[in-house]
């Protein structure tokens, strides 16, 4: 049985451990999981080396990358021997393949998925999408969209003008941009009736706190996705007070499974399926997060 390396800043804790071996009857393939806890502030000899050691280790397949996707795809790009172009054009890598002869493929995999989960919960071909938050979910769902419904106007609030500038760069000069700290109540009451508000901050989940206040009023008919499937998950409370003016509510548990299906699968060699996160969805049924 072949390890996938789990690359993360604190992996022991992740529900994937558990969710595991319940999709590995999906993949086709036994494999066990090896957490590997790189810090956020690590120097970029730390991603070399650790690509350098994954490369000679012929008891792995690959490895599945969370927190450190941007990083890793400036600091090692070197390594590897082939990119797939949403990876190049996103900047970052999340799914990493080892051949046989040592050599690494890389892949970026969430705008994949993200594209997945937003076409099942917001399905219309236009619209308005208000992203707080510009990292790497965020700059995902930008991609996605502005490679597949060019009716959709994206607007983007974050206090990092680097990621907002990135996020430009890959989803075109069409993102409207908003700098500055939150809350965000005004840009979220100001979004048209029937958007997409999404949480994509991180607050929430490692971090308590949420965007936007108690106050906040969102448009009719919208439909709110926070992307946190555990954490005090603020603004998902914020959102289900107002439920019976909104079209859906969502939290992230979707997109936690469509993210590790359409990263594992590339892992082990399965032929990419659409479907595949929804068998995982229902196959980690049992183990997902309950709120009161």
């Amino acid at each position: 049985m072949a390890d996938i390396v789990f690359v993360g800043v604190s992996t022991a804790a992740s529900l994937v451990h558990r969710a595991l071996p319940l999709w590995t009857p999906l993949l086709g393939s036994q494999c066990g999981l090896r957490g590997v806890d790189i810090p956020i502030d690590a120097d970029d000899s730390v991603y070399l080396e650790w690509l350098d050691d994954l490369s000679r280790d012929s008891s792995v397949v690959g490895a599945v990358v969370t927190t450190h996707k941007v990083r890793l795809f400036h600091a090692g790009r070197s390594r590897f021997d082939w990119l797939d172009p949403i990876a190049v054009a996103c900047e970052e890598i999340n799914a990493v393949r080892r051949n046989t002869n040592g050599s690494l493929e890389g892949w970026a995999r969430d705008p994949v998925s993200v594209g997945r989960v937003v076409d099942r919960i917001w399905p219309g071909a236009e619209g308005q999408v208000t992203c707080l938050g510009a990292g790497g979910t965020g700059l995902a769902l930008a991609h996605h969209l502005s490679t597949s419904r060019q009716q959709v106007r994206f607007v983007c609030a974050d206090p990092d003008p680097a990621a907002t500038a990135r996020l430009v760069r890959v989803a075109g000069a069409s993102v409207d941009r908003h700098l500055g700290g939150g809350p965000w109540d005004d840009l979220v009451a100001s979004s048209p009736p029937g958007s997409l508000i999404v949480n994509a901050t991180g607050l929430g989940k490692d971090r308590p706190g949420s965007p936007t206040t108690d106050s906040v009023l969102f448009p009719r008919g919208a439909t709110v996705w926070e992307l946190n499937y555990r954490g005090d998950l603020q603004f998902l409370d914020q959102a289900r007070r107002q439920a019976a003016e909104l079209q859906g509510v969502h939290d992230g548990w979707q997109l936690f499974c469509h993210g590790w299906a359409a990263a594992l699968s590339i892992v082990v060699g399965q032929d990419d399926d659409d479907r595949l996160g929804d068998r995982f969805l229902q196959a980690a049924q049992e183990i997902r997060p309950t709120r009161p």
